[in-house]
C-alpha cells in the first residue's frame, strides 16, 4: 500500500484530507501519511488544526519508496513549482478523485489531479495535468482545461471553454460557452465571463471586466 502526502498545510490541505477519506483508492490503495510545508508556513496554534503530523517541508523531505503526493495548494503558480520541484526528486502524483464526483466515460484526464465531492466532467471534456476542481463545480461538453490551473467550488465552466494553463478561477464564476481564458489568467469570484480573458489578466464582476 501507498503512503499519500498532502503538499499543504493551509484550509485547502485540511479539507482534503478530509475529501480523500472518500476519494478512489483510500484504504485499498494508499493511506494517509501527512502534511508537508509547501508554499506558507503556519503559527504554532495554525498547525495544531492539522488532523495528521507534519513530515518536514518539500525542501528538505527525503522521499521514501512508497510514497505518492497530492499539491493542496490554490495557488497556479506555486502549485507548479512545487510541483515540479518534487518531479524532479522523483517523486510521483495520483489522481484524488472523489467517490461523489462523477466523470463520464468519454472525458480525457491527466495525472496529479483533486477532483473534489460533486464535481462534474462531462462529454469530451479535456482534463490536463495537475489541476484542482473544487466541490460542485461543472465542466461542460467539449470543454478544455490546462494544467496546474485551479478550479474553485461552484463553478460552472460551460460547454466547449477553452481554459489556459496556471488559470484561476473564482467561487462561483460563470464561463459562458466557447469562452477562452488565457493561460495565467485569475477568474474573480462571481464572475460572469461573456467570451475572453486575455492571458495574465485579472477579471472581477457581471460581465466580467478587466481590474
Amino acid at each position: 500500500m501507498k503512503n499519500l502526502i498532502i503538499i499543504g498545510v493551509g484550509g485547502f490541505a485540511r479539507e482534503i484530507y478530509w475529501h480523500a477519506q472518500k476519494s478512489l483508492g483510500y484504504g485499498v490503495d494508499w493511506r494517509i501519511k501527512g502534511f508537508l510545508d509547501g508554499d506558507i508556513k503556519l503559527s504554532a496554534a495554525e498547525y495544531e488544526l492539522l488532523p495528521e503530523k507534519v513530515l518536514g517541508d518539500v525542501e528538505t523531505y527525503e522521499i521514501c519508496a512508497d510514497d505518492v503526493f497530492t499539491c493542496a495548494i490554490g495557488s497556479p503558480h506555486a502549485r507548479k513549482v512545487i510541483i515540479e520541484k518534487i518531479l524532479a526528486r522523483g517523486g510521483e502524483f495520483i489522481n484524488l478523485i472523489s467517490e461523489l464526483a462523477e466523470i463520464v466515460p468519454t472525458a480525457s484526464i491527466g495525472r496529479g489531479l483533486i477532483i473534489s465531492p460533486f464535481v462534474g466532467v462531462s462529454e469530451r471534456a479535456q482534463i490536463g495535468d495537475f489541476v484542482a476542481i473544487n466541490a460542485q463545480t461543472i465542466i461542460g461538453h467539449d470543454a478544455n482545461i490546462g494544467n496546474f490551473s485551479c478550479i474553485m467550488p461552484h463553478v460552472a465552466v460551460s460547454g466547449g471553454c477553452k481554459v489556459g494553463a496556471e488559470v484561476f478561477i473564482g467561487s462561483g464564476a460563470v464561463l459562458l460557452p466557447k469562452s477562452k481564458i488565457g493561460d495565467g489568467a485569475t477568474v474573480g469570484a462571481g464572475c460572469v465571463v461573456l467570451k475572453k480573458v486575455r492571458a495574465g489578466k485579472t477579471v472581477f464582476g457581471n460581465p466580467a471586466i478587466e481590474l
